[in-house]
């Protein structure tokens, strides 16, 4: 009968323990949502030190027993930018991944400025695996502050190829704009790509 009292109360607190853990995930996991809907409203980091007290005021509304829940998660702005900079770094790491199982790929790029007037080289890689699936994304955004030679943007797009590490043997083509420090016959990108 002791035996039976010491295990159900071992059982209550692992519950106890466990009941916790589950919520502290939960609000992590809220906390990635958040920062995810934050950039895809083109939203400042700071925003969500709005949204908690809108959400918790909601909250007490709704489901005032589940208000703690949501007092766990953590928003602000640093909170925001941290979880905003790993989920970039997790979308990297699976174009990374994606561009790995490619066994043909091809680069579109173009090069037009903004309104800060710095030219952006924008670069686009579009590739098919072994099971013929196509994946298309963009590779980089790179700001071209100095000039704008042939040079220079194949540099920027061999760091870019470089930085995901893509196998130049199955680079099959090239697109650009046609500009000529992107088609010229001997120092233009299409040459220096074509070369590499």
């Amino acid at each position: 009968d002791e035996i039976n009292k010491l295990v159900a109360g071992l059982k209550k607190q692992q519950s106890a323990f466990t009941r916790n853990r589950d919520i502290a995930d939960g609000a992590v996991r809220a906390s990635y949502i958040i920062a995810n809907e934050l950039v895809q409203a083109s939203k400042p980091f700071a925003d969500g030190e709005f949204v908690k007290p809108c959400m918790l005021k909601a909250a007490e509304v709704v489901c005032p027993e589940k208000r703690p829940a949501f007092a766990n998660i953590s928003l602000t702005r640093n909170t925001v930018a941290f979880r905003v900079t790993e989920l970039s770094s997790d979308l990297s790491s699976q174009l990374k991944e994606k561009i790995k199982s490619f066994i043909a790929f091809s680069i579109a790029i173009d090069e037009s400025t903004d309104v800060t007037n710095i030219a952006q080289l924008a670069m686009f890689i579009r590739g098919v695996d072994e099971t013929l699936t196509i994946t298309e994304e963009l590779l980089e955004l790179v700001p071209m502050n100095d000039t704008t030679t042939a040079y220079d943007i194949f540099s920027a797009l061999v760091g870019a190829l470089d930085k995901v590490e893509a196998d130049w043997s199955r680079a099959v083509s090239l697109a650009t704009d046609g500009a000529p420090s992107m088609v010229g016959r001997k120092a233009g990108v299409a040459t220096k790509f074509r070369d590499k």
